[in-house]
């Protein structure tokens, strides 16, 4: 147990796999102080249980069921939902941009209960995401925005938000990455099956709505890709297989 933070304490609410991901590292600090509340925003195995299982991240002790509804359902019904569970908590933690976050953190707020922001502070400036208005809005809610980089934190300053509700961390997905790196001799394998050279390509990730919803932009974006001088290494994301 985290010093000071009694079993179950501390309610972590996410709901995607990059939540998972970049919030691995915090949760194993925290042990049994933490309380880990799932919303079901990414229910499909592929984006949720496959990658809890990849990264060793704990099961869930509470689950919201939120998947599949617009972005109002899912931040209404998720307040909804985590009410009853954040009401105990000493402490809330929440992380990134996402329905979710929000939805974390604007329950927490209502209540009352200290909230404390992974990753604060990243800005794209375009009004048209949904996740820039989460980003914000949460911000602007937490009692600490934990911010990766002074960067992060002077756009929080910038905004009106208070130097001493800012702390400036560092980026979990560091610690992410460095334990889940593959030993060298995988590395060498998979690169071996890929049939790309050490340093001589780039690994490509492509979600996002904007860029793979609309077949022409998606088309173009590839063509660049493989006009590149280097082969690219693309993950699949379902959404763009879809």
């Amino acid at each position: 147990m985290t010093p000071s933070l009694r079993p179950g304490s501390v309610a972590v609410v996410y709901g995607t796999r990059p939540e998972m991901i970049k919030l691995a590292p915090l949760v194993a600090l925290l042990g049994d102080s933490a309380t880990l509340i799932h919303t079901g925003q990414h229910f499909d195995a592929e984006l949720a249980a496959d990658i809890a299982a990849d990264i060793g991240f704990p099961p869930p002790d509470e689950m919201v069921e939120v998947g599949g509804m617009t972005r109002a359902a899912q931040i209404a019904t998720a307040m909804t939902g985590l009410e009853p569970y954040l009401e105990k908590a000493a402490a809330v933690v929440v992380q990134g941009d996402t329905n979710s976050t929000l939805a974390g953190a604007l329950t927490a707020s209502s209540l009352g209960v200290p909230t404390f922001h992974v990753e604060a502070g990243l800005r794209s400036y375009d009004r048209r995401m949904p996740e820039e208005h989460n980003r914000v809005l949460v911000d602007h809610l937490a009692d600490t925005c934990w911010a990766p980089t002074s960067g992060n934190a002077d756009n929080l300053v910038a905004e009106g938000i208070a130097g001493d509700r800012v702390e400036v961390t560092g980026n979990t997905i560091v610690e992410a990455l460095t334990a889940l790196l593959p030993p060298p001799e995988e590395r060498r394998s998979r690169r071996r099956h890929l049939g790309v050279d050490e340093d001589h390509y780039t690994a490509v990730t492509l979600h996002r709505p904007e860029n793979v919803d609309e077949p022409d932009r998606l088309a173009a974006i590839l063509e660049m890709l493989g006009a590149l001088p280097l082969p690219a290494v693309l993950p699949l994301h379902p959404r763009t297989a879809a």
